[in-house]
């Protein structure tokens, strides 16, 4: 009997749980199926109600099925076209939502006093201290005497001349031509009152110059160089301007006392070996008459970002090399770029970082192979090389109106100023704004959807409180 009765308790305890497992399961069912029909009425009473026009003609009772394709496709294609003229109004106002007009009113403003970068051509290298240096030197002193004077000479246009020596450590180049220069001491005068200018000794691709009312100039001042410096400094020191009113108004150098390069540009900006130039030699009086064009930009379009309005600020710095962004540091920084991809080394007057090699004989000879890439930054099929260089957002470019040179018994002698005034400006100002992407934006949800702000707040409503609440009340239903 007991056995029997064993086997008639197992069956009684299957049967009990596979009904246990059916109810689970059809318990499962029937909650699957609540929370399916819930979401179909919560849609249908969203599309019914909705302010967005053609949804609840997707819900009518008793339409028929090809209606309801006809307004689904029709929905489609209008949010497609919502979608696309919306996201090509972004486009445009990231890419372009400023215009550069003109101002006329040459009264109305102050034109910034022109910048110069003095370079001596020649004579860069003291005698003496030369001769002193050769004197206490372990070297072939004749072969060191005939490097050091190519070396103070050396850019990107001639680095193939320069002799085979390797008595300097190439980390030394900058720091002997330094020690060696040659004095340079002349006397600046400014026709105007209460205006103080100093002469910054600089380090540029043309070697060791020497600018006047430049900002900028000092980042690559020896001095600065040698404290390993990269602080702003002199950003917030004032701009020498003139007026029409004031006439014309001159800065004269005098005593230069040797050959020179003139370069004229703004107070931001630093000239490379491809600006333009005006040569002077010893004795004679060179004379510069210049007018400016300005570029300036608006409070509101400097709120943009760089890529909207395609230019930056000059602490708006992405150089590895230099402290400040200028467009001619930006092109410096490319031709760094480019030189430690062609020979894996820098020329000595660029500023070095981390573990970068500065250039010795061999490297400047290979420099010299790629000379027109470097000089030109194009490639030698003529495409120009993408360095990434946007303008200043706030930039005053100068035009050479008369270059007067002359013989002068006095000695070297250079004056620049401005004369002609400018009768225009140019100002870089927003033209299609973030109000104006929200309302060609809600012109096309509008057109195409019949939609508004309402409309789009509908949704969030629906999809937060009105959707809680829905939950709450059909919990226990």
């Amino acid at each position: 009997m007991l056995p029997i009765r064993q086997h008639q308790t197992q069956l009684i305890e299957n049967d009990i749980l596979r009904k246990t497992k059916f109810k689970i399961e059809s318990r499962k069912k029937n909650f699957s199926h609540v929370i399916k029909e819930k979401a179909k009425k919560y849609l249908v009473l969203f599309l019914e109600t909705s302010s967005i026009h053609g949804l609840n003609h997707l819900v009518v009772t008793d339409r028929h099925p090809c209606e309801v394709f006809i307004w689904l496709t029709i929905v489609i294609l209008s949010l497609f076209g919502t979608v696309y003229l919306s996201g090509t109004t972004w486009i445009r106002y990231q890419s372009s939502p400023t215009v550069v007009s003109m101002d006329r009113d040459m009264f109305a403003w102050n034109t910034t006093f022109p910048g110069v970068t003095i370079c001596p051509a020649d004579g860069k290298i003291d005698p003496e201290k030369l001769s002193n240096y050769v004197k206490h030197s372990d070297e072939d002193k004749e072969k060191l005497e005939i490097f050091i004077k190519a070396l103070a000479n050396a850019t990107f246009e001639n680095f193939d001349t320069i002799p085979k020596y390797d008595g300097i450590v190439p980390e030394n180049y900058m720091k002997v031509l330094l020690n060696l220069s040659s004095a340079f001491h002349p006397t600046l005068t400014i026709g105007a009152s209460g205006i103080h200018l100093q002469i910054v000794p600089t380090i540029t691709e043309m070697g060791l110059c020497y600018a006047i009312n430049s900002k900028v100039a000092i980042y690559n001042s020896p001095e600065y160089r040698a404290k390993n410096r990269w602080d702003l400094v002199g950003l917030n020191s004032s701009t020498f301007f003139v007026h029409p009113l004031d006439g014309e108004v001159f800065a004269q150098v005098m005593n230069i006392s040797t050959s020179y390069k003139a370069y004229i540009h703004g107070p931001l900006e630093v000239p490379d070996i491809s600006t333009k130039h005006q040569h002077s030699a010893p004795n004679f009086y060179m004379k510069l008459y210049v007018t400016a064009l300005t570029v300036y930009t608006a409070p509101e379009a400097a709120k943009l970002s760089v890529a909207q309005r395609r230019c930056r600020f000059l602490h708006e710095n992405i150089l590895k090399h230099n402290s400040v962004y200028t467009y001619t540091m930006c092109r410096m920084e490319c031709r760094i770029r480019l030189c430690l991809k062609y020979c894996s080394c820098i020329p000595y007057f660029y500023r070095k970082i981390g573990d970068e090699k500065i250039c010795d004989v061999n490297g400047m000879h290979c420099l010299a192979k790629h000379r027109d890439e470097l000089y030109k930054l194009r490639e030698k099929n003529g495409k120009k090389i993408q360095c990434e260089c946007v303008p200043l957002c706030d930039d005053v470019n100068y035009i050479i109106q008369s270059n007067d040179l002359q013989a002068w018994f006095l000695g070297t002698y250079f004056q620049w100023g401005i004369v002609t005034y400018p009768r225009m400006r140019y100002r870089r100002d927003i033209i299609f704004g973030f109000t104006d992407v929200l309302v060609a934006v809600g012109g096309m949800a509008g057109l195409f959807l019949g939609c508004s702000v309402l409309s789009f707040m509908e949704i969030v409503y629906f999809l937060t409180l009105r959707l809680f609440c829905y939950t709450r009340t059909t919990r226990y239903n």
